[in-house]
Parts: structure tokens; C-alpha cells; sequence
């Protein structure tokens, strides 16, 4: 169901008419590999619904004609197990245009039937399923999950979202039943509740996958909140058909990506690592950086100008000079000019350029990892590896861009104190800093020591590491980092090692009950409910060959059977908040992704490139963020107040 066709299912909620509550789908042991933002059932509804609250209850496809106790029956006695929702996580909020919901539950087995609620003042919907086959596991290695899983098809989230929109939570239940007349209700409950604008935008991510060639992938990218599939955009033909093409940053209106192409496997060392500039209108390469490094761009990271029109580059090679960033042209694929920050000697990395055109935010670290290429014993390419993807002990700092392809004097940002700040990214109204913090473990006898046993591993780099968490910074000079707490999944007194990578933010800031809201996107190994589990006896976040963590390494190599899966996860941020109280929700699993893949740095651009504008009216004018009726129906408010066409 496309936009247009969802406003008017919308709006016939609201106006309290003849909308029946569609099919939901419970997918037990339907052991299927993709999300979906349109759901994917079959059958139809087993009772029509009051579509202007969202109630009714429905059978799943396995269970044609089942019926449940009521809410007054009997508890289960005997030995009836225990039930557990175990996702989503209680307290979520998510987005009205996600269109597609899962609920997990353990345990499969016990009960002949249960029954999976929403509730609240004005909701009560109901979906029966016989969870006739437990789910699988996905991730490797694969087994079943001991589990059951319930999805709301979009039409039925439609109904439920819309009765809702920022209104009170949604609170999820499991029952159970053995015997038709008893009825055991979930040990827990989660409250959901959801936001009151669409989310807008398009995210762009590097997708890991496992080929003849070993471990390789490619970048694709997804419209959010429509029935589009997601679409690869590299490797798909042409100058990119590379092996992997996974790093990768894109200019915030979707119209330019630099992606860095690896002509063998996904192995960690740059030496055959080529940077390209992108024109997302054709998905084909700008200039010649792809034609080889003597005539193109090395490897490294890199951010755009508002309007695209630069971009700046480090350089992951770690040669002459290593303190400065190479400004490139965005049009031409040029290089314009060298960027010096720092003392001689020093390695800026990981730039973002802020929305307004005149600050970038990036990474100086205190040390780069440095390993040799050792391959049976000889010493090949030079011996030395620098990758500025392996960085340790980093701060904060800021450079003013005062046009003209001229930068102002550095000045710290954040200064570690022997912890890894990196990552940094501008909110879309500049008012914050995201980034990633790994907390120093002195475990190690040297800032960039490694370790071997049991598994190769350098604590404090900024690569996949196990003990990142997601940071949030307001943008002032003085202010105090802010643990995002709940999106990180675990409080900091009691930190897990869910790998909370890559954070970036959403486009468009919105209003939520009176505040100020926007989304923000990670990749994660936390466990995806029963679908996919991380955290099984003996599995261990893995690095790729030919990498500090392990030098050396054999190419083509693929995935360790017991290597944790990263997948990405979403969380809102609710800007209002202040005096370091933690502003974020629990964050929720996005549902148009693989569950067999490894997922990486989830990037948001405000529109897919190829969609022509849809703005047909003459904007009020002035600031949108101040003034909403600034934008026409087709656009959005960006981070600077101004309209910008998007996707419907």
C-alpha cells in the first residue's frame, strides 16, 4: 500500500468509518529471512473491528476458527511454563508509517493456543495463534529458538496507529491457554507507544554477506515507511562491480556517495581499497577515483557540504601529510584542496560537516593501530599498516569553514581522558553532537594492546567494539556527555557488550506531545528477540582478516560460525529534555532488513535521489521548524527550517 492510499485508510480511522481491522499474521515457524514493511500474510480477518479504536479479535492463518478464553478466565494451574515477551522492549517508540510490527514470546510448546493483546483505554485488539511451529534462530549458528512470533500486517497497524498517534502507550500481553477454558498471562507486559509524525527520509547501509569469494557486500538503500523493497545501489554492474563496497558516507539530500570499493574481499587492510564519488541520480561514478589511487581518492572517511558541492576526506593510508583532510569537489570528482589540521604527525579522522555549512566535527586520537601484513611469514606491500579505521584514545575536536575552500583554527570539542569518543555526527538542527564512547580498559599494557585469547580482540579500538555505547553531546562549549542509556540497551552501571555502532541521525526534526523528537539508527549485536540471538555460550564479536585484531589474516576468508551478527536497530531522541537526563527510548529493531546478514552503518539521506520533487504549491515562507504551515504538503522541515521535497 503506497502512501496516498495509507493517508486515506488514515484518515477513515479517524473519522470513525467503516475500516475493517485487517488480516494479522502470526508467523510462527514461518522461518522467514526478510521484514516486511507491507506484512506478508494470507487469509482474512475472523471478525470485523471498531476501526475508530482499534478493537476486535482476529485468528492467525494457523489457527482458522480458534477462540480464547476471556479475559476473566482462569489461570492455567499444573505445570503450565511460564510465559516471556521478550520483544518488542517495553517503553518503545516507534514511528506511525513502520507499518509492521513483530511480537516474540517464549516458551513454543505448553499451551494449545495463545492469544496476543494491545490494550488501552480505546484499543483492545486480539490476535490467536496455535504457534504450530517454533521459530528459528538465524543467527549462526542456526537452531530453533525455543520461541513464537506474532506479525501485525500493515493494514492492522493502520488501524491501531492511528487511534494512537501520540496518545497513551499500547501495552502488549501474551496468554496462553491449555485447554480452551484456562487462560495464563505473560509474566511481563510492554508498553509501546507511538510517535505522532511519519518518520521521512531514505537510509543507506552496507549489507555483509558471504560469497565464493569469502566475506564481501554491498550498499543498499531503503525509502522508509512504504511498501518499496530495499534496492542495491553498488556492485550491481559497471566500474563498481566490486568484490565489497562498504564504507561509505552521502550527502544529506541523497544526491551524492563517496563509497570505498575493495577489489578482493572484505579484508581490513587499505592497500586495495579505491574511493569513488557518486551520482545517486545514476548510481554511476563521477571523475576517475574509481580508475585507480594515482589519479583518484584513497581511502578513509569523508562528509559532504550542505549542498554537496565539497566534500572532505581523510586519509586512511596514513601517508604524507598525515595531518590533514583532502578537500574534493562534488561536482567534478576533483581534488580542490589539502585541509591541514593539527600538529605534524597527527591523524584527523571521521568527519561530519553540520548542516549549516560552517562547522566540521572529527576525531583526533591519542593512537592509530599499526600491524604488519605478515602473510606465511613474509613481510608483503611495505610491511606497515596504519588504516585510520583502527583508532584509539579519541577527541572531539571542531574546525570552522569560512567558504571559499578556506578552515578556520581547530578547537577541542571533547578531550579523552584516555576513553574512545568517535563517530561524531550533527543533529539536523545542529543543537547536538552523536557519537560513540568506548570506556579505556586498562586491561591491556598499552592504549592499542591486543589480545589473543580467547579470541582476538583490542579493547580500546574504535572498530566493532564490544563495550561501544551511543553518546549524545549538546553542542555548546562546556557541555557534559549524556549516556543514551536506554537506546544503548543497558544501564551504565550495568553495561552489556552489544557493539553499539555508527550512530546517525534521522533528517527531520519533529514534535511529539509538546516536544521536540528525532530518531537515531546503530548497528547493534543485541539480540532481535528469539530471531536473532547474539549472546549464546561461546559466541564473540569477530574482525575481518588482514586487521589489528588480526594481522595477517587470511583473504576470502567467511564468517566464523559463532561470529555475533550485527543488525540495525532505531531509537527516538527526545531533544526537550535537559540536565543530563537521558533523552532516549528503547530502541526497536528495523523490520525491512535481512535477519541472515551482517548490517553496518546505517546513514539517512532526506530523499532517495531518483524521486522527482512532489512540492506543486507555494510555500507560506519563513522558518518551518517555527512556522509548520511553511511547507507544502510533499516536502518536510529540515534541521535548518527549510522545506525540502520527499518521498510519499
Amino acid at each position: 500500500m503506497m502512501a496516498g492510499s495509507r493517508t486515506t485508510a488514515a484518515h477513515l480511522v479517524l473519522l470513525g468509518g467503516a475500516l475493517t481491522l485487517a488480516t494479522l499474521v502470526a508467523a510462527c515457524g514461518s522461518n522467514k529471512n526478510t521484514g516486511s514493511d507491507g506484512g506478508a500474510g494470507s487469509g482474512g480477518p475472523s471478525s470485523y473491528a471498531d476501526a475508530s479504536s482499534a478493537k476486535g479479535s482476529v485468528t492467525a492463518p494457523d489457527c482458522p476458527g480458534c477462540t480464547f478464553p476471556d479475559k476473566n478466565a482462569p489461570s492455567c494451574a499444573g505445570s503450565a511454563p511460564a510465559i516471556k515477551v521478550v520483544y518488542p522492549i517495553d517503553g518503545v517508540l516507534v514511528p506511525p508509517n513502520m507499518n509492521v510490527m513483530s511480537v516474540q514470546w517464549t516458551p513454543f510448546g505448553g499451551y494449545q493456543t495463545y492469544e496476543v493483546d494491545f490494550s488501552n483505554s480505546i484499543t483492545d485488539t486480539r490476535i490467536i495463534t496455535k504457534c504450530s511451529t517454533q521459530t528459528k534462530d538465524t543467527a549462526q549458528p542456526s537452531a530453533p529458538s525455543g520461541g513464537c512470533e506474532a506479525i501485525v500486517d500493515q493494514a492492522t497497524w493502520i488501524s491501531m496507529e492511528a487511534a494512537n498517534r501520540a496518545g497513551f502507550p499500547v501495552t502488549i500481553t501474551v496468554r496462553g491457554t491449555t485447554d480452551g477454558t484456562c487462560a495464563s498471562t505473560s509474566a511481563n507486559s510492554v508498553n509501546m507507544s507511538f510517535a505522532q509524525e511519519d518518520v521521512l527520509g531514505a537510509i543507506y547501509y552496507w549489507k555483509s554477506t558471504v560469497t565464493s569469494n569469502g566475506t564481501g557486500g554491498q550498499i543498499w538503500e531503503k525509502s522508509f515507511g512504504d511498501a518499496n523493497p530495499e534496492k542495491q545501489v553498488t556492485g550491481t554492474g559497471g566500474a563498481l562491480a566490486q568484490s565489497c563496497n562498504g564504507c561509505h558516507a552521502l550527502s544529506r539530500d541523497g544526491l551524492r556517495m563517496t563509497v570505498y570499493s575493495d577489489d578482493d574481499d572484505s579484508d581490513d587492510e587499505y592497500s586495495d581499497v579505491t574511493g569513488s564519488l557518486i551520482d545517486m541520480t545514476t548510481k554511476s561514478p563521477i571523475g576517475t577515483q574509481y580508475a585507480g589511487r594515482s589519479s583518484g581518492q584513497p581511502p578513509g572517511f569523508s562528509t559532504f557540504s550542505p549542498d554537496h558541492s565539497y566534500y572532505l576526506a581523510s586519509n586512511g593510508l596514513g601517508t604524507a601529510p598525515t595531518n590533514a583532510f583532502a578537500l574534493w569537489n562534488g561536482t567534478t570528482g576533483n581534488a580542490a584542496t589539502s585541509v591541514p589540521v593539527g600538529n605534524a604527525r597527527e591523524r584527523p579522522t571521521m568527519p561530519d560537516w553540520s548542516p549549516d555549512g560552517k562547522a566540521i566535527v572529527y576525531v583526533l586520537p591519542t593512537k592509530v593501530a599499526s600491524w604488519d601484513q605478515g602473510l606465511g611469514g613474509i613481510l608483503v606491500g611495505g610491511g606497515g599498516r596504519n588504516d585510520d579505521d583502527h583508532e584509539f584514545g579519541g577527541s572531539l575536536y571542531t574546525v570552522p569553514y569560512l567558504g571559499n575552500q578556506k578552515f578556520g583554527t581547530p578547537s577541542v570539542f571533547l578531550q579523552s581522558g584516555g576513553e574512545n569518543n568517535y563517530y561524531p555526527s550533527y543533529s539536523p538542527d545542529q543543537g547536538f553532537v552523536l557519537f560513540d564512547r568506548a570506556p579505556q580498559d586498562k586491561s591491556v599494557s598499552a592504549l592499542e594492546g591486543c589480545t589473543t585469547s580467547p579470541h582476538p580482540l583490542c579493547p580500546n579500538d574504535s572498530f566493532s567494539n564490544p563495550t561501544a555505547r551511543v553518546m549524545l553531546m549538546a553542542n555548546v562549549n562546556g557541555a557534559a556527555p549524556v549516556d543514551l542509556e536506554k537506546a544503548n540497551g543497558s544501564p551504565v552501571s550495568a553495561p552489556e557488550p552489544l557493539s553499539n555502532s555508527w550512530p546517525r541521525w534521522s533528517p527531520f526534526v519533529q514534535s511529539y506531545r509538546g516536544t521536540r523528537l528525532l530518531w537515531i539508527t546503530f548497528s547493534s549485536t543485541r539480540d532481535y528477540g528469539v530471531r536473532v540471538r547474539n549472546h549464546k555460550t561461546g559466541m564473540y564479536q569477530c574482525f575481518p582478516p588482514d586487521s589489528v585484531e588480526i594481522p595477517g589474516g587470511a583473504h576470502h576468508s567467511t564468517f566464523d560460525r559463532l561470529c555475533q551478527q550485527p543488525q540495525l536497530w532505531m531509537a527516538a531522541i527526545n531533544l526537550s529534555e535537559s540536565n543530563g537526563v537521558d533523552p532516549s527510548f528503547p530502541a526497536f529493531w528495523l523490520p525491512f532488513q535481512d535477519i541472515t546478514t551482517h548490517n553496518h552503518t546505517p546513514q539517512w539521506t532526506q530523499a532517495v535521489a531518483t524521486q522527482p520533487p512532489t512540492t506543486s504549491c507555494t510555500p507560506a515562507g519563513g522558518n518551518c521548524l517555527t512556522d509548520p504551515a511553511a511547507c507544502c504538503a510533499g516536502s518536510a522541515c529540515n534541521g535548518n527550517g527549510v522545506c525540502v521535497s520527499v518521498i510519499q
